[in-house]
């Protein structure tokens, strides 16, 4: 019966008051291109338009705010109605949050300047190295802490990182692809004086919603999202960043003019 009742209730909440609940949360994000980035004090790319069209289809009114990523996850982890994009699905954080997606993928890499003469061809490799350059409390610095590595060197913007890998304060940077041509760009870095020398894995990025929130907000996010996979707006925005950016966030879409420049 309490089944029964709840079902009721929530397909009655559904139908008269999305924007209610909707308005009720708090939607966080980074500045980590190329999916969700700042540009001249402007929070852009195509995870934030994604994310933007799903608030106008449910009708959400609040500011998507752009958070350290710590902090940002600390709440999503411990509070209710939190939304996080884009994060990436690990096994660690399965069962940690409820999820919508994916919105795209990524690999997790090693860089280093080109001319440093570093060759790495496995993660033991990369435990030799000096200095590793990390993001704190990303899930590539977590990933390489739980594998032993003791010679990480972490800073709170990843832009950080690409000045101090073009400046030779570190040895390598994990970074992930695409993305790190935008992070450079943004940080004043040639990006075409880096180099990948080793793939770690790779993994789906998706949008996280905090385990304390309602199961009714939750359904209400996912059918508008399905919605746009069903009617092709996913699609258009993929190709639209495709087009803008060096990084192609989507390398799977087969549209590499770039007419934005």
């Amino acid at each position: 019966m309490k089944k029964r009742q709840f079902i009721i209730v929530a397909a009655i909440l559904l139908f008269f008051s999305p924007s209610l609940l909707a308005a009720e949360l708090m939607i966080l994000t980074e500045n980590l291109a190329p999916l969700n980035f700042v540009k001249d004090g402007v929070l852009m790319g195509p995870a934030v338009e994604m994310v933007q069209e799903i608030q106008r289809r449910v009708g959400s009114r609040a500011q998507i705010q752009v958070y350290p990523w710590a902090r940002a996850y600390k709440m999503a982890l411990e509070e209710e109605n939190i939304i996080l994009f884009g994060m990436a699905l690990t096994q660690v954080r399965q069962d940690k949050f409820n999820w919508i997606g994916p919105i795209a993928r990524k690999s997790d890499i090693f860089v280093a300047k080109k001319g440093s003469g570093i060759k790495i061809s496995s993660l033991e490799d990369a435990k030799k190295i000096e200095f590793i350059g990390t993001l704190r409390d990303d899930n590539k610095e977590k990933f390489l802490i739980m594998h032993g590595f003791t010679n990480l060197v972490p800073t709170h913007d990843d832009q950080r990182n690409a000045k101090k890998l073009a400046l030779n304060r570190i040895d390598l940077w994990v970074t992930k692809k695409p993305g790190y041509k935008t992070i450079c760009d943004l940080a004043g870095v040639n990006y075409r004086e880096i180099e990948e020398v080793y793939n770690i894995r790779e993994l789906d990025i998706s949008i996280a919603v905090s385990k304390k929130t309602s199961g009714v907000i939750l359904q209400i996010w996912k059918n508008a999202f399905n919605e746009m996979a069903a009617d092709g707006t996913i699609m258009q925005i993929k190709k639209k960043w495709n087009k803008i950016l060096d990084d192609d966030p989507f390398p799977e879409i087969e549209n590499k003019s770039k007419p934005y420049h």
